[in-house]
């Protein structure tokens, strides 16, 4: 009972927030999340959301430019701005 209190409580980690937002945006487009949740899964996005916001430069400007290169690839998925257009279909 204490596991699913404390499983309930906690913050959900940055890889299984975009995880469920891929699932969630793409829903509709199968081949899109399936390509979207396999790059997701090849970054370690928790480590470089923490050292994106680091304050020292020589540990946030590698981690933002890996962040960059993340959405290059997300986007990739989607030539058709299907998903990644910011708008609904």
């Amino acid at each position: 009972a204490v596991l699913g209190v404390s499983a309930c409580t906690s913050d959900p980690s940055a890889q299984r927030v975009a995880e469920d937002l891929v699932r969630t945006l793409a829903q509709d487009f199968p081949e899109i999340e399936e390509c979207m949740l396999e790059v997701v899964g090849s970054y370690d996005l928790n480590d470089i959301g923490d050292n994106a916001r680091n304050e020292n430069p020589e540990i946030s400007g590698p981690a933002q430019a890996e962040l960059a290169e993340f959405e290059a690839d997300l986007a990739a998925c989607d030539p058709d701005g299907l998903v990644t257009s910011g708008t609904t279909p």
